[in-house]
C-alpha cells in the first residue's frame, strides 16, 4: 500500500502510517494490559460480554469477585472472566 495514502475521518485526518502506528500501539498496550491482569470491565460489560446467568452463577458460587468496588459499581478482571470462560461445563451432574 503507498504510505502517502491518507485516511479521512468525520473529526480529521491522518496518514496511512500514522493511523497503522497509532492502532498498534493500542493493540499491545491492551495486550500487555491482558497478559499482567489489569484489564478491568465493569459488571454490565461482563453481563454483555459473557452472559447475564453465567457472570451471576460465577459470582454466586464464589468462583468471581470483584477486584474493585466504588459506591454503586463492581468492577472485575477481564482474566478472570476469560478464565471462567473457558472452562467446560457439565450440567447434567
Amino acid at each position: 500500500m503507498d504510505d502517502n495514502k491518507e485516511m479521512h475521518f468525520s473529526d480529521t485526518t491522518v496518514s496511512y502510517l500514522q493511523f497503522v502506528d497509532d492502532l498498534a500501539t493500542k493493540i499491545a498496550l491492551r495486550v500487555h494490559q491482558i497478559e499482567k491482569g489489569q484489564l478491568e470491565v465493569s459488571q454490565a460489560q461482563a453481563f454483555r460480554m459473557f452472559g447475564r446467568a453465567d457472570v451471576e452463577r460465577w459470582i454466586r458460587n464464589g468462583k468471581l469477585m470483584p477486584c474493585r468496588i466504588s459506591p454503586g459499581k463492581k468492577r472485575y478482571k477481564l482474566t478472570d472472566l476469560q478464565q471462567l470462560a473457558s472452562v467446560t461445563q457439565n450440567y447434567t451432574l
